[in-house]
């Protein structure tokens, strides 16, 4: 048993010990990529990267290419959605999302019938410098309506805006495939996958996308979307009604692309040390603070590093399904007790909602927001205040 929890190092020590070399050695770069951005000033190359600059509020769907500055549409009719839309807001016509920054985001089909696609063109502040490394980063969320998740994200750089007339498609007009970009006079263009995609389907947090690569000094554009056909895309279902219409639609938001120091991205082997299974023991019916669960300041939304952290207890969960869990979210006591008890509650939530993507099981997770009512140290100093925003879970045994 372990009386004091620890969760970070365990679940880093569990990665280590779980995860076959090729795996562990991607998530270590993740990793250190994700310190990199914590540890410098990196600039966002991308314009407009969350969508909050348009021309207008929009009301109808399919208005993303002639709305939203510094943006393009190179196939399809993606959507725009903004909070300040009754109709195409946050509640729109594939279900509910909330933008991750600000008060807009993209929406666009990536499978569909007949190989239909949709895509989101984007501008860069300057172009890219050659052999420096780059990473182009942007958030997923699959919308309610959408009954396949898919992994098939990829990226299109080019020296200049594209459009339809650059490319050839498939037989049915619609798929832009890598193959076919028109070998045009002086257009230059390459096409970055991801190294260690995953399914994304969760339809209550934002997940990232990040595609690391190494720039061939003409970048000034890029593209966005899925360019495999149906027949190829990597996907998953999400309903057992056969039914129902087969097709996936992701919102997106917050794309950067940002240079990476390159020692901040390369890691030796030899640290590595011998891979075996293990998964801590953690004594049910004890309430245990996380380590390493993030969100953003004042919000909901937790950070990516988060994610090792839920992963490790998702798969106690997955192994013991005797085991259920209780969430607690907890705040300091800075701000309004109406807020504070909400925000502690969305908190435990947004746990709750990514344990639940894992183990899908709804019955077997409770969340409970507490906001500053149960503090466990003194709120006048800033120590203690972050003591007291915390989550908490215990493990039951049905």
């Amino acid at each position: 048993m372990i009386h004091t929890l620890t969760l970070y190092f365990i679940a880093l020590k569990t990665a280590v010990r779980s995860y076959p070399f090729k795996q562990m050695k991607t998530i270590l770069i993740r990793l250190i990529i994700l310190l990199s951005f914590t540890c410098t000033s990196a600039q966002n190359l991308v314009k407009n990267s969350s969508f909050e600059s348009y021309k207008y509020c929009p009301d109808d769907i399919s208005r993303f290419d002639k709305n939203v500055s510094n943006w393009s549409v190179l196939l399809g009719t993606t959507d725009y959605m903004n909070a300040c839309s009754r109709t195409v807001g946050f509640q729109n016509h594939n279900g509910k999302q909330t933008a991750r920054n600000g008060n807009g985001y993209a929406g666009i089909y990536v499978y569909s019938k007949n190989d239909y696609r949709e895509y989101i063109g984007g501008t860069l502040s300057h172009k890219l410098e050659k052999d420096k490394k780059y990473v182009l980063t942007f958030y997923v969320s699959l919308a309610d309506y959408a009954t396949l998740a898919i992994k098939d994200f990829s990226v299109l750089f080019t020296n200049s805006k594209l459009s339809y007339k650059d490319f050839s498609f498939n037989r049915n007009n619609t798929l832009v495939t890598p193959k076919t970009v028109s070998k045009i006079k002086g257009i230059y263009y390459n096409f970055y996958d991801q190294p260690e995609p995953i399914y994304y389907k969760s339809k209550r947090i934002w997940m990232q996308v990040y595609i690391p690569f190494t720039a061939k000094g003409y970048e000034t554009n890029f593209i966005i979307g899925s360019f495999v056909s149906n027949s190829k895309t990597k996907k998953i279902k999400l309903t057992t009604n056969a039914k129902q219409k087969q097709f996936s639609y992701y919102y997106i938001d917050d794309v950067s692309v940002e240079l990476i120091n390159r020692e901040q991205t390369t890691i030796s082997e030899e640290i590595i040390p011998e891979l075996e299974t293990a998964l801590p023991t953690i004594e049910n019916n004890k309430v245990y603070s996380f380590t390493n669960v993030l969100f953003e300041f004042d919000k909901a939304v937790l950070l990516p590093e988060s994610q090792l952290e839920l992963n490790t207890l998702a798969k106690i969960l997955l192994k013991n399904e005797q085991l259920s869990i209780e969430i607690y979210g907890h705040t300091d006591a800075i701000g309004t007790k109406e807020h504070n008890l909400e925000l502690s509650k969305e908190r435990a939530k947004a746990v709750a909602n990514y344990l639940l993507d894992k183990i899908l099981d709804e019955n077997r997770i409770k969340w409970f927001g507490y906001g500053s009512t149960k503090p466990v140290a003194n709120n006048t100093t800033e120590n203690g205040r972050t003591k007291n925003r915390r989550v908490e879970f215990k493990l039951i045994e049905d």
